[in-house]
């Protein structure tokens, strides 16, 4: 489900022919946080009951999370110089912080506040919902202790009502890239993560219902949602992220049975963080230096060649680095 929602996300922002099978692609960042809220209560929730302090909790995000967020803002800054250096005259909104301190912001998670219409992260746009996730993360593990079932169920109403306002004052749920539409990226979150933390927290009493449906059927539903099928608009969108991905959310829980197919899904969620993250400069990069009527007949290459990317970096970056972090720290002898 992971690599289905990258995907999405990739299709909606390749140009030509391929982002016409997923216009409503931005829709996959409201399933990420609907599995982050039930994946992060599921391996942290009762460690965080039974003490785990937040700053704790926040080193191990940032261990999982800032090597690869930090990769993609370095190609970023790379893919920024390359264009003002070859191409100044195109239509690449530039950052309106001075360089380094754009730079600097952008690796601790910081967004550009100031509306100068380009996106929140000018590097890399996919990096807001990592900001918006993180201190959200950050935000949970502050509550953790207090942050009752019914509070939650109420997090998880009141983000649903801000889904519907934003919905349909901007005509769908694409809001969070810009600085000035940051606020409705975390409502985004607030709605979605809350209701995965609801839905784990269901699941381990054994009051979720069953919800059986073959692999296919639920990676299909999947990727049916970005389509925009029906037409899509608001009533889509809020029909999406607050029906279907919970539904499938729950239907996936059942294993994978086979063991072959359970391989191939665990590489391909392995590859859809480094998919997601280092997707936007690579493309901005195609976008503005390859003629424009080349892109059409280059998408589906252009598309193998970021697969072939995030794979790369999962294997050569992001592994070696994980397995670094997960090692005991040794202390160093009197």
């Amino acid at each position: 489900m992971r690599a289905i929602a990258a995907l999405g996300v990739v299709f909606y922002h390749l140009p030509g022919p391929l982002h016409v099978l997923a216009p409503r692609g931005y829709l996959a960042v409201d399933l990420f946080f609907l599995m982050s809220g039930f994946v992060i209560a599921a391996a942290y929730e009762a460690r965080l009951l039974a003490g785990m302090g937040t700053g704790a909790f926040l080193l191990v995000r940032l261990k999982r999370l800032w090597p690869l967020y930090g990769l993609g803002v370095v190609l970023g800054v790379l893919v920024f110089s390359l264009i003002r250096f070859a191409r100044p005259d195109a239509p690449f909104v530039f950052p309106h912080m001075p360089l380094a301190a754009a730079i600097a912001a952008s690796l601790a998670f910081l967004p550009q506040l100031a509306a100068y219409g380009g996106p929140a992260f000018p590097f890399n746009s996919a990096s807001w919902s990592l900001s918006v996730e993180l201190f959200g993360n950050l935000a949970y593990a502050s509550l953790a202790r207090t942050l009752r079932t019914p509070l939650l169920a109420a997090f998880a109403a009141v983000g649903l009502c801000g889904l519907a306002v934003v919905a349909f004052k901007t005509g769908n749920l694409d809001v969070g890239v810009s600085s000035a539409g940051l606020a409705g990226g975390y409502v985004r979150f607030l709605f979605s993560f809350a209701l995965g933390v609801l839905l784990y927290r269901l699941h381990a009493a054994g009051r979720l219902p069953a919800l059986r449906a073959p692999a296919w059927l639920t990676l299909g539903a999947t990727g049916l949602a970005f389509t925009g099928f029906a037409g899509g608009g608001p009533i889509w969108d809020l029909v999406v992220v607050a029906g279907l991905f919970p539904a499938v959310v729950i239907a996936s829980r059942e294993p994978i049975g086979a063991r072959r197919l359970a391989g191939a899904f665990a590489w391909a969620g392995a590859v859809s963080y480094p998919l997601y993250i280092l997707h936007p400069p690579l493309i901005a990069a195609i976008t503005v230096l390859v003629p424009a009527t080349a892109l059409p007949a280059a998408s589906s290459l252009l598309l193998a060649g970021l697969v072939a990317a995030a794979a790369l970096a999962n294997r050569y970056f992001d592994h070696p680095i994980q397995s670094l972090l997960r090692q005991p720290r040794k202390l160093a002898p009197a």
